[in-house]
């Protein structure tokens, strides 16, 4: 396929509201990626590309191009097309991707595109704006287009003002009988429709679940088939298939999960024979304001070849570009103390200077002070005079006076020396939807300029109405704006109404989840489990992954149980964690002798990382579950990646895996980590490759590479 290459502005009679008048685009109030300046070279965005003649636009990469009849700015999809050849067209019904029930036709259309980045950190994509009216409502349509993926990201905003109703919660189904006519969905709100040619359409959603504390299976899938009435879909990613077509229709929700949605129905899709339909704009009609873009939810769409691993490669390509990984800003293995459950009744400046040098002697490359560091205790405290959670003062985020009286000063010193990055933990006030978030953004930007500090844990949010969210998207902008792109949020996504997976992760990592020995609820198998089943739908390398002292707490587990830490090797728990972003949670300096090793694996581990990380990490093997053989893999490229393969507590040392290699093809397997040698085999049917390891709980990193 022809690679079209950014063009200027094309102003078709009738569409565009001025062909000469400037179109200003006001970034700081809706909190979209702040642009900090174009890129006019014709290589900045590699072949992304938007083109409106007579009325079709046109957008896309050198992957893909998306068709939409223009229809006043409320475009119409036509086709979906790829550069291997393949296609998808729909059907001739004509509708808009935007709809609010009642609306008028839209007008005053505009159009703009710029080439920019999230921060001169971050790679340059295309952005695409489309600006219409709906009386005294103004909708604003952005599209990012990145180079290297087929999806691309719808976004929508408005401002003005409407007299129009929606978001009232719908039952849950019809159950009269089907003389009684179809229900339908055409009147409500929706930020997008695909209607179909073919009624034969089948849909795999992935719902996920946040709140870990209180949750241990994080992943489901759900398969449904399309009938004449709609059936209603919750979730944050969607597979659409049909028999006749040769492709793969990849819907990708960027939304809070499920409940944690703002005016959220119940559910995030609808599928019908003759439709699918996304839903689920997160404005209401009460948070529109007459000057001010509000920022609804958005979604990437595109087509892919049909089979596995092409959708979920999509998928992955396309989050990765939100956030370029950069090796000196992203990756870290990271220690917090908070796991040993001592809270902060240790926190003082003795016991992070002996952490310090336990981080070193580790090679720990972060150190992270948890809540208790600063001067106005929460209510987790050990303390008794812990009270704060909700609202915080300025004042409240110094430094401790008694726990740390010389300040941050000697602790800075200390980690420079020993070449560790200290880092905070942080929980901006939640009084009046996070209205302090300007002051807040400061504090921490404060912290960056006078101390260097660039890594803060964001703890205790609420996304509790569409104001909250958006203070808090102008809290974590505003602080990667003016560090240039050297800020990193590990967002807790333990508890509350939080971001989830898919919603807000342009900012940093995950913190994923709260486990401890003292409570008994770590089990080494139970972590890669969650980790195994989310790197199927979520870049693992976004993930802080934890491990924690398994000397700690014997008592608190069954000593006949094979699976309880203290039976699993160290390095093994630390191997599991080493596909992700490692999280030590724990207090180093109580380590015993034993945990040295800790240092070795390390050492031989870090001049991989990052090569291992920039590939797409899909699961292989089996789910686990304490009893299995299973790994990850990771494809650099089509000739060569890694393979990380676990043996848990399984009585064969041989076991053959299915991997995403390709069937018949021969590689060399090279030994970097673990229980294996170099070898040389041919992968069989479906990817399959028999592995050996000689020990229960053992495990191997390999580099792979495609013989000739």
């Amino acid at each position: 396929m022809k690679t079209l290459l950014p063009t200027p502005l094309i102003s078709p009679k009738g569409y565009l509201e001025s062909a000469t008048k400037p179109i200003f685009i006001l970034i700081m109030a809706v909190g979209i990626p702040i642009s900090l300046g174009a890129y006019p070279s014709e290589n900045s965005c590699d072949g992304c590309m938007v083109r409106l003649q007579n009325d079709t636009l046109v957008m896309g990469n050198r992957l893909t191009k998306h068709y939409y009849q223009w229809n006043n700015g409320n475009i119409i999809p036509i086709e979906f097309a790829s550069a291997d050849g393949t296609g998808l067209s729909f059907g001739a019904k004509s509708a808009a991707m935007f709809n609010l029930p009642g609306m008028p036709i839209p007008s005053n259309a505009r159009l703009s595109n710029e080439i920019t980045r999230l921060s001169p950190k971050d790679d340059a994509y295309l952005k695409v704006t489309i600006d219409f009216r709906l009386d005294q409502l103004w909708v604003r349509h952005v599209i990012s287009l990145f180079p290297d993926t087929p999806l691309l990201g719808h976004h929508f905003y408005l401002k003005g003002a409407t007299s129009l109703q929606w978001g009232t919660r719908s039952p849950t189904g019809s159950r009269e009988m089907i003389e009684s006519g179809l229900t339908s969905e055409e009147g409500k709100m929706r930020v997008g429709i695909l209607p179909f040619k073919n009624p034969h359409w089948s849909v795999k959603a992935i719902v996920f679940q946040d709140a870990t504390d209180h949750h241990n299976t994080l992943v489901q899938e759900n398969n449904y088939l399309a009938y004449n009435k709609p059936v209603k879909v919750a979730g944050n990613l969607f597979f659409a298939t049909n028999p006749t077509e040769k492709v793969c229709l990849v819907v990708m929700k960027e939304s809070p999960l499920g409940q944690s949605q703002h005016g959220y129905e119940g559910y995030d899709l609808v599928l019908d024979q003759y439709a699918l339909q996304v839903l689920g704009l997160g404005i209401l009609p009460g948070d529109i304001r007459p000057q001010q873009w509000v920022r609804g939810y958005g979604y990437a769409v595109g087509i892919t070849a049909e089979h596995a691993p092409a959708p979920l490669k999509a998928v992955r390509q396309y989050q990765k570009s939100l956030r370029t990984l950069v090796k000196e800003r992203d990756e870290m293995v990271l220690a917090n103390t908070w796991g040993d459950r001592s809270r902060d009744s240790r926190m003082n400046e003795p016991f992070i200077l002996q952490e310090i040098e336990a981080a070193a002697r580790l090679g720990i490359t972060h150190l992270q002070l948890d809540d208790g560091w600063q001067r106005g205790l929460s209510k987790n405290s050990a303390s008794k005079a812990g009270l704060q959670w909700d609202n915080w003062s300025r004042e409240d985020w110094e430094p401790h006076p008694q726990r740390f009286p010389n300040g941050l000063a000697p602790l800075l010193k200390k980690a420079t020396e020993h070449n560790v990055e200290l880092c905070l933990w942080f929980n901006p006030s939640k009084t009046n939807d996070y209205a302090s978030w300007e002051r807040d953004a400061g504090i921490l930007i404060d912290f960056y300029k006078t101390h260097g500090i660039s890594v803060f844990k964001i703890d205790g949010i609420e996304l509790s109405n569409k104001r909250a969210e958006q203070n808090l998207r102008n809290f974590f902008t505003k602080v990667l704006e003016v560090t240039k792109g050297e800020a990193v949020f590990n967002l807790d996504v333990t508890a509350g109404r939080r971001m989830g997976y898919y919603y807000f992760t342009e900012y940093g990592n995950i913190f994923l989840e709260n486990r401890y020995t003292d409570w008994g609820n770590y089990y080494p198998h139970r972590t890669l489990r969650n980790t195994w089943m989310l790197s199927r739908y979520f870049p693992v390398e976004k993930l802080q992954v934890e491990f924690l002292n398994p000397w700690r707490n014997r008592q608190k587990y069954s000593n006949s149980d094979p699976l309880v830490p203290a039976h699993v090797p160290f390095d093994y728990q630390v191997a599991i964690a080493l596909i992700a972003q490692p999280l030590a949670w724990m207090e180093l300096s109580q380590l015993p002798e034993e945990a040295s090793s800790l240092s070795a694996l390390l050492k031989r581990y870090t001049p991989y990382r990052h090569k291992v990380h920039q590939g797409i990490i899909l699961p292989i093997g089996d789910e686990p579950n304490g009893y299995r053989w299973t790994g990850f893999q990771s494809l650099v490229n089509d000739d060569e990646g890694y393979l990380m393969v676990f043996r848990e507590n399984h009585s064969s040392n041989k076991k053959e895996l299915t991997t995403w290699l390709e069937p018949g093809e021969k590689y060399v397997f090279t030994s970097v980590l673990g229980d294996a040698g170099t070898f040389e085999a041919q992968a069989g049917k479906g990817g399959n490759l028999q592995f050996a390891l000689s020990t229960p709980f053992s495990f191997a990193l390999y580099h792979y590479k495609r013989v000739n």
